[in-house]
């Protein structure tokens, strides 16, 4: 359990764990596997249909495509907890659901570090996106094969180009990553763009005016996002973002009248590959990070096999030498001969030295 209860009567504590990794723990949502079950069976052919795909063609299809989206909000939300990490902060959990990921950080209350720890989830993006576009061009022998178009992030640009199966999943694995970074980088909060946005106003507002201006704008971007998701094919997806994005703004103005600033980051939940940030003031002590304590980890341990060869080594001078005084030199094993010959040269090389 990372910084909260698990009270049943809050719904995000309906989830269970699947794992730890990195010093995380990970998990998932009941919901998000009730709907992988609802859209697999949403993709089943219906008799009669004329499909021309099998039922087995059907649920590698399903399946895989959702099992590309998890381990792509996985790696971003993985992101988020480097990210804070790396700026001091802590990062214990990450939650899949269904509208993307919540990764539970503290990162320490200034902007720098709110802003490193928002922008580094959709980085893994840009990555991620980058390796695709590079084996798609190698494979395919042209720009074309990249389906940078936003509007058709699951098609290359390019009209005349024929793509296998094969290819085709990492033009899939391409606009998935493509889709939510997107996504993440439009100046809406709680999006991650929307907290870059926040956390370059805050040296300029303050804390308090800086949330006030983001979730006003999250607000009326979520309302924007209604609206075109009401001339999309798949609207119930979009309508879900919009919906729980703007009672997350309105909550959180409610939180900063009521509460003061500070009580804000305690339960500011995000969606859609965000993270949420729990603070804790910013008279906390600022802790090693992550990266920082791995390296401090590594140094003492290097110390002490260090000192552990060095006590092994002067014993086993110590036995060499007692046995030269009691049976001559003769005596020595080769072995005992080599760390003989090791100190004498040692002790010579510190004595020569100014």
């Amino acid at each position: 359990m990372a910084y909260r209860d698990r009270a049943l009567d809050n719904p995000i504590n309906w989830s269970f764990r699947v794992g730890r990794l990195f010093a995380v723990e990970i998990r998932v949502h009941i919901v998000f596997v009730i709907c992988a079950v609802f859209l697999v069976a949403m993709e089943m052919p219906k008799s009669g249909s004329g499909a021309g795909w099998s039922l087995g063609e059907v649920l590698i299809h399903a399946l895989g495509t959702y099992a590309l989206l998890f381990l792509i909000v996985l790696l971003h939300e993985f992101g988020h907890c480097f990210g804070a990490r790396y700026t001091g902060g802590e990062a214990d959990e990450i939650l899949l659901w269904p509208l993307g990921g919540l990764a539970f950080v503290s990162p320490p209350h200034k902007p720098s570090a709110h802003m490193i720890t928002a922008i580094a989830g959709p980085m893994v993006n840009v990555v991620l996106c980058a390796i695709c576009a590079v084996v798609l061009v190698m494979w395919l022998g042209s720009m074309g094969a990249v389906p940078w178009n936003p509007i058709h992030p699951f098609s290359p640009v390019g009209d005349s180009i024929y793509i296998t199966r094969a290819q085709a999943w990492v033009i899939r694995f391409f606009g998935l990553s493509y889709f939510l970074l997107l996504i993440n980088l439009l100046p809406i909060f709680p999006f991650d763009g929307g907290r870059v946005m926040q956390a370059w106003l805050w040296p300029r507002k303050g804390y308090r005016a800086s949330m006030q201006i983001a979730t006003g704008t999250g607000m009326i971007g979520a309302v924007l996002v209604a609206l075109f998701a009401l001339f999309m094919e798949s609207q119930w997806l979009l309508l879900m973002i919009a919906v729980f994005g703007y009672i997350t703004c309105w909550q959180t103005r409610r939180m900063l009248r009521e509460q003061g600033e500070l009580s804000v980051g305690t339960s500011a939940y995000d969606f859609s590959d965000g993270y949420t940030f729990l603070d804790r003031g910013e008279d906390r002590e600022k802790k090693p990070g992550f990266f920082e304590r791995r390296r401090a980890k590594k140094a003492a341990h290097k110390a002490e096999l260090e000192r552990k060869r060095r006590e092994e080594h002067k014993k086993a001078v110590e036995e060499a030498l007692h046995r030269v005084s009691e049976s001559g030199i003769e005596s020595l094993t080769p072995r005992q001969r080599r760390i003989l010959e090791e100190e004498t040269r040692r002790q010579r090389s510190a004595n020569t030295k100014p």
